[in-house]
């Protein structure tokens, strides 16, 4: 049995509430990291058949400690959490995502979310038709649509300060980026990178999602999931699931920056960071650069528009530039010194 709050404390989590529907098998977790900044706090749901107790609690610690850390780097007053679904897609029900949305509007407005990995805007939509506090959505739906390219667009900035520290220049025209995750913001990332006359290699579990992009940017390269961290590139774009990075996988590696929108990258973030500086692989962290999303969420609980959003994800390019600048002149490594950033403004 798990030691619930020596997990809690290990991940500074505050909170966390699980609920079992036996009439759905709902299996669902939410957890609330932290509420230095703001007693409301915001965080994606994803369902995710997880192998095990383990992996679910894994991922919902994880996945709400980066969404305070992002909190705190763009200076939002909210604080951070995460809800999963350990569920696998075939029992994926409008009963249990009713199931899921009353358990989280038990919480009153405490933990706000989006869909996520898993999920998709008809689940969001029910989830609202339950729950009001849910951001994200489609216009029809009564949202400011989807948080996935502004996402992209905000990994594609920072993306761009670390090729001028990199290659001197923020032009990724002809610069080899390999993208690992064709979902609600690698799709995009394929969009914006293919204007910006980059040389794209991409992979996905989904062969109707590869056949999709395929037909779409006829120019891209395609490559099986399980070699396209092997191959040679400039920049590897993680936009899939967490964890990728680690003792196994960082040997492997032929670019020389990372900069992606999936969570948690890391696998054992001390331990991995390390490694990618070995390597001499500029790695940037993954919580500052993703930041989109949350921002757009901030944005519509705010009753905001679409365009606010987009000029709002200035913040990260001034993070990652403060990073740099410092990881320049310093010995730290890039993740120390966003975690000293993320630390300060929680402070």
């Amino acid at each position: 049995m798990n030691n619930i709050f020596e997990l809690m404390r290990k991940y500074n989590c505050e909170e966390i509430y699980f609920k079992y529907d036996s009439g759905t098998k709902l299996r669902a977790i939410i957890a609330i990291n932290s509420t230095k900044r703001g007693e409301m706090c915001s965080g994606g749901v994803r369902l995710r058949n997880y192998k095990n107790e383990d992996a679910a609690l894994w991922d919902a610690f994880n996945l709400s400690l980066a969404m305070t850390q992002k909190c705190a780097a763009i200076n939002a007053n909210v604080g951070g959490g995460k809800a999963v679904i350990w569920n696998s897609k075939k029992e994926k029900t409008p009963k249990l995502i009713t199931s899921f949305a009353k358990f989280m509007c038990k919480l009153d407005g405490r933990f706000r979310t989006a869909v996520d990995l898993g999920m998709d805007f008809e689940d969001g939509n029910i989830i609202k038709k339950n729950c009001p506090y849910i951001e994200g959505l489609p216009k029809k739906y009564g949202g400011l649509g989807t948080e996935g390219d502004t996402t992209a667009q905000g990994v594609i900035r920072a993306m761009k300060i670390g090729a001028e520290y990199l290659f001197g220049t923020k032009s990724l025209k002809d610069k080899t980026i390999a993208i690992q995750g064709l979902g609600n913001v690698g799709g995009y990332m394929v969009e914006f990178l293919t204007k910006e006359a980059a040389k794209l290699i991409v992979t996905d579990i989904d062969k109707k999602v590869i056949a999709s992009i395929k037909k779409k940017y006829p120019k891209v390269m395609v490559a099986p999931p399980s070699k396209i961290m092997n191959i040679k590139c400039d920049i590897f774009s993680p936009c899939a699931i967490g964890g990728i990075l680690n003792s196994k996988t960082i040997s492997s590696l032929r670019c020389q920056m990372i900069c992606g929108s999936a969570n948690n990258q890391l696998e054992v973030p001390d331990k991995d960071i390390e490694r990618l500086e070995k390597k001499k692989i500029l790695y940037l962290p993954d919580y500052i650069v993703n930041a989109g999303g949350i921002i757009q969420a901030i944005v519509e609980m705010n009753r905001g528009t679409k365009e606010e959003a987009i000029r709002n994800i200035s913040v990260i390019e001034k993070n990652i530039k403060e990073i740099l600048e410092k990881y320049k002149n310093s010995m730290k490594n890039t993740l120390t010194i966003a975690n000293e950033l993320v630390e300060r403004r929680l402070k």
